[in-house]
């Protein structure tokens, strides 16, 4: 064989070679994910509507002396509180719909309520866009307690021009929303998942839906569900009598919401699961799902049968995650993904330990203190799990430190200085 077909074979082999590297690369590209619950967090307009109504002046009325806002010129009003002054809490005697507005003590420095301005709502919505862009950077970010898709327009990084940005109307104003890079793929579908707002419920009792995306990603179906689950019952390690705090199938009405959450949770995982190549379920599962997942494998899961049988009345469920997550069809098998605190944070040691066992009070406040993560639930709520589609890389908070923190006007800054939220994003990278 001549030196110039050994030469041009060579090069046919090199030139095969690179590209099936670059083919490969391409093929394991990352995908950054977040998720991102934003603390009551309103559009524009909607924040302007709240600033009026906890401005206004408020009275007793009726025979139980709840107060109410005043009629505009009413007699007596210059000595009447406004929604900035009164006390708030779950049961607090004010005619509010916290469906339609978020309470006025939304922000507070030493529990004591910092009224906002249209000044500081928007310093804090420049604070998340900044942390958007260089701290989570994500293709795709899942928020939970935004407004509205415009309330998630307003904060992404140039506008919202580079995003796609899917949410749902009505319900209440705690809504979900979904952000992807316009050049990640094509958008399938997204929409509610309305069987998690459990509509046999009167609606002022109904938790909130899932929201759902599906993505054509480099020709691979990606489907995404993200999610903010009934609060209140975090973790069966909280108190492991049947009936006592954090027991799922236990009597506390926080718990039996969450619990009746869990065969929508499970349907959807199952049902999804058939034909995609890459499943996520991340966001506010307000469930210390490590706590589960690190019980014992002779840990009852369920009342009766196993995990992948079929739900029926009266059947309690003991672990949410091991009762969703059965590997039924093989498809629909999850992995769930251990979150790291920064490094800079100081507190990885605790964010560990916070795995196997509830962390102390003093603990808790170590991990969420401003030099810490800064963020007032800074663990065991926010998850992401994943299809063996992928593998991850990294999965990390994301600490506010100081901007987690709302601070009254100074002469330093003359307007106040609002959380960006009580929870701290969580980024995942992952590979196909």
């Amino acid at each position: 064989m001549s030196a110039g077909r050994l030469y041009a074979l060579a090069l046919a082999s090199g030139l095969a070679t690179c590209l099936t590297l670059a083919a490969q690369a391409a093929q394991a590209a990352d995908l950054r994910i977040a998720t991102w619950n934003l603390g009551w967090h309103m559009d524009n307009a909607l924040a302007q509507k709240w600033l009026t109504a906890c401005g206004q002046k408020f009275h007793q009325a009726g025979p139980e002396q709840r107060w109410a806002p005043m009629p505009a010129g009413a007699a007596g009003s210059d000595g009447a509180p406004t929604g900035w002054q009164l006390r708030w809490g779950r049961d607090a005697p004010i005619d509010w719909d916290i469906g339609t507005l978020p309470p006025c003590d939304l922000f507070q420095a030493d529990r004591q309520i910092v009224p906002a301005t249209a000044e500081s709502l928007a310093n804090r919505q420049r604070q998340i866009r900044e942390l958007l862009a260089r701290e989570v950077d994500a293709d795709i970010i899942a928020f939970q307690e935004v407004s509205g898709a415009q309330s998630v327009r307003e904060v992404l990084p140039n506008g919202g021009a580079d995003h796609e940005v899917c949410s749902y109307e009505g319900h209440k104003v705690q809504r979900l929303a979904i952000a992807w890079r316009k050049t990640l793929g094509t958008s399938v579908q997204c929409a509610a998942y309305w069987p998690l707002s459990l509509p046999m419920l009167p609606a002022k009792e109904q938790p909130r839906p899932g929201l759902t995306l599906t993505l054509k990603v480099d020709g691979k179906l990606l489907r995404v569900l993200t999610m903010h689950l009934k609060s209140s019952c975090v973790s069966p390690l909280e108190d492991t009598q049947p009936d006592g705090r954090g027991q799922l199938a236990g009597a506390n009405p926080h718990c039996q919401v969450l619990h009746a959450q869990v065969p929508a949770l499970e349907a959807w995982l199952e049902a999804e699961s058939a034909g995609a190549d890459g499943l996520v379920m991340l966001g506010d599962f307000n469930r210390d799902l490590a706590h589960e997942a690190g019980q014992p494998a002779t840990a009852p899961v369920r009342s009766a049968g196993k995990p992948a049988d079929p739900h029926t009345p009266g059947l309690k469920i003991f672990n949410l995650w091991r009762e969703v997550n059965d590997g039924v069809p093989a498809s629909s098998q999850l992995q769930l993904l251990a979150t790291t605190c920064p490094a800079a944070s100081g507190v990885q040691g605790l964010c560990q330990a916070a795995k196997q066992r509830r962390l102390s009070r003093d603990e808790y406040n170590q991990v969420g203190h401003s030099s810490a993560l800064g963020c007032r639930n800074p663990l065991g709520l926010d998850h992401v799990a994943v299809s063996s589609a992928f593998s991850a890389s990294a999965v990390s908070k994301v600490a506010l430190g100081l901007r987690g923190r709302t601070s009254v006007a100074s002469a330093s800054h003359p307007s106040a200085l609002l959380a960006l939220s009580d929870h701290c994003p969580l980024v995942a990278e992952l590979r196909w």
